[in-house]
């Protein structure tokens, strides 16, 4: 009796003890002299006594003690540092339910050689061009390679590759997911690549907290910062979608919640990475309250400000060709870009509005390197084709397609500049999945929405793609033979198998409201001539979702070799970082 009492007493106290959570995670790693911040929560405290914290068997400095509510105590030391090695925080501390302990191990991994064998280091890579395909996955280039160069059909070879899957270093096979979730979005994901940590949904660089403010969660330091602070570098980010938009915030700027598009936007200008280079779309974001369109919540003006802090203003491809300043702010309209094919083929007043002259990647990458390679410390540039992911959700795979053919070319040109410029690392991944596949052939002289035009195995035979290109050498989308190609993730919509010249949304709302809102196929489609198609998401999903598909790596150049096989989405980060030899201990 007296042991089972025992036992119910520990149980007890076991039950009520106050709960800890330490970020950095357990685990976590960085590379020396990154910077992060220090967290340490405890909630469901009462009668809380006091608290011991060591980091290596030494008291933590300059912790800072709060109270967010009276059920909680939380410390918090800003930009820590740790040289190269393991790293051990123990936590321990007593109140009503009993003692309490945890402990979390963190990893710096070295990116250049120590003692004697760094008097004859020099890094391999002084340049990076980083290529994201927003939602590019491994079908998702496959299928554009099959657009670009179709099979021949008089023995079905291969008639071509893509630019950037020829002439190889490396070559890597990515997985991804979250720190709360096996899932991920964009702004977690496009973290992992900058920071080398894994990130809650919808965060950018930083750890969870406990308080409500998404602004003031703890930090770990972007590779572009480190770039810049450390080695002087310049930095330069390029997006075909609207510019605070998760993956060309994540290299430069810090927020729990990624729709805080006002402070990301400043966090450009007043951040610590202030890219030197910014063409993007998405000018609501940069433009006073009182203009049309903006949805900022104040006066601030960055088209002006900007200007006062250095930078050449463009908007619009014939601005942006011309630019010669030695830092660029560009943006190219109100909103996302359009698509290539709405750009270049289709040009229809519903899709571009009054943007008639906007770059193409290319045009953006180009511009974006010759005014970084004014630094001769050399550049990081991140170029994003954000529209093939804004595509794949509403289930619009030409547009989205189109767009991996117009960022190839974008990566064929960088290619080309790496010839003459050796010491340029080129890389081409992507955040995350989309659950696209190509399934069969479809006869497009049947008319949309025929199941029945569906060919599959013999019968899908050789869609006729590449007989006619435009002046980009990019085919023409309207072909009598195309692919069938499908969607895994998706709400109820139609079904047609072809594109439409004005884009629209798979669905509409159901008019309702509460639990029985929902979405239902968009009737224009489906008038169109289609197959309505059941989904397997919750009815009040709109488009379709990420997956949790591998996604490809793609390598150029000097410190190739540090990607290849099967590797974790955070290991891109630190292969950067050895290519560059980023040593963050330093400040230059």
């Amino acid at each position: 009796m007296k042991k089972l009492l025992m036992t119910a007493l520990l149980l007890s106290a076991s039950a009520s003890a106050a709960k800890l959570q330490v970020y950095p995670y357990d685990g976590a790693q960085f590379i020396p002299g990154q910077h992060f911040d220090l967290r340490v929560e405890a909630e469901d405290v009462k009668d809380f006594k006091d608290a011991v914290i060591t980091l290596d068997g030494q008291p933590v400095a300059g912790l800072v003690k709060t109270t967010s509510k009276d059920t909680s105590v939380e410390w918090t030391v800003r930009a820590q540092s740790l040289g190269v090695g393991t790293h051990t925080l123990n936590v321990a501390f007593t109140d009503a339910g009993g003692p309490v302990t945890k402990t979390a191990k963190w990893t710096v991994a070295a990116t250049r050689p120590e003692g004697f064998g760094s008097l004859f280091y020099k890094p391999k890579a002084k340049n990076v061009i980083l290529f994201i395909g927003d939602g590019l996955g491994w079908n998702t280039v496959n299928a554009a390679k099959m657009i670009a160069y179709p099979y021949n059909p008089a023995d079905g070879t291969p008639t071509g590759k893509l630019a950037m899957e020829t002439g190889l270093s490396g070559m890597a096979t990515v997985t991804t997911s979250s720190y709360d979730s096996a899932l991920a979005d964009s702004a977690n994901t496009a973290s992992s690549l900058a920071t080398g940590q894994k990130i809650q949904v919808n965060a950018l660089n930083v750890y969870p907290d406990n308080t409500a403010d998404t602004l003031d969660n703890p930090r770990v330091e972007t590779i572009t910062a480190m770039l810049k602070r450390s080695m002087g570098k310049s930095v330069g980010l390029v997006s075909s979608a609207f510019g605070t938009d998760a993956t060309p915030a994540a290299f430069a700027a810090y927020t729990r919640r990624r729709g805080d598009y006002q402070a990301i936007a400043d966090q450009y200008f007043k951040g610590d990475v202030k890219p030197d280079v910014l063409l993007i779309g998405g000018s609501r974001d940069f433009i006073p309250s009182t203009a049309p369109g903006s949805r900022r919540k104040d006066a601030t003006n960055w088209i002006d400000d900007s200007q006062k802090l250095g930078y050449q203003f463009v908007s619009n491809r014939t601005e942006l060709n011309a630019a010669t300043g030695s830092k660029l702010f560009g943006l190219f309209n109100i909103d996302n870009i359009p698509s290539y094919l709405d750009r270049a083929q289709y040009k229809s007043k519903e899709m571009l509005g009054d943007f008639t002259d906007m770059p193409f990647l290319w045009d953006s990458t180009k511009k974006a390197v010759e005014t970084l390679d004014k630094n001769p410390n050399g550049f990081f540039l991140m170029v994003e084709a954000g529209m093939i992911d804004k595509y794949e959700h509403p289930l619009d795979w030409q547009r989205g397609v189109w767009d991996v053919l117009e960022l190839d070319k974008a990566v064929a040109w960088a290619k080309e500049y790496a010839k003459t410029h050796p010491d340029t690392l080129v890389l081409v991944t992507a955040d995350h999945a989309h659950s696209l596949s190509v399934y069969g052939g479809y006869d497009a002289t049947k008319g949309p929405g025929k199941r029945e035009a569906v060919g599959t195995y013999d019968k899908a035979g050789f869609p006729t793609y590449g007989d006619r290109r435009d002046a980009n050498g990019i085919p023409l989308p309207e072909t009598s033979r195309t692919y069938a190609v499908g969607f895994a993730a998706t709400p109820d919509y139609c079904e047609t198998y072809l594109g439409r010249p004005v884009f629209l949304d798979p669905t509409v709302s159901n008019g309702k409201s509460g639990a029985e809102a929902a979405y239902v196929p968009n009737p224009k489609i489906c008038a169109e001539g289609a197959v309505q198609r059941v989904g397997n998401l919750d009815p009040a999903s709109s488009q379709g979702v990420h997956t949790a598909d591998p996604l490809p790596l793609f390598a150029f150049g000097p410190g190739a070799e540090n990607f290849s096989g099967v590797i974790d989405q955070t290991e891109i980060f630190f292969g950067i970082a050895r290519a560059m030899g980023l040593d963050a201990t330093k400040n230059k």
